[in-house]
């Protein structure tokens, strides 16, 4: 598993899952709320304005399908 993260962003990396590399963002702190984004979208598109409200209560994990 690779991760960076940046001073205004989120934590950003791949993760080996059943032999893919799945792409995530981890935004906030708190309690894990797991975000999928819906069909032909990703998690800008379909999550970006409900993540900054989202994150101020919990940990955020969005996960590109």
């Amino acid at each position: 598993m690779t991760e960076t993260m940046t001073n205004s962003g989120p934590t950003v990396g791949y993760a080996p899952v059943n032999g893919l590399t799945m792409y995530y963002e981890i935004y906030g702190e708190g309690p894990p709320l797991l975000l999928l984004h819906g069909a032909f979208l990703n998690i800008a598109t379909d999550c970006g304005t409900l993540i900054p409200e989202l994150a101020k209560t919990r940990q955020v994990v969005g996960v590109e399908q």
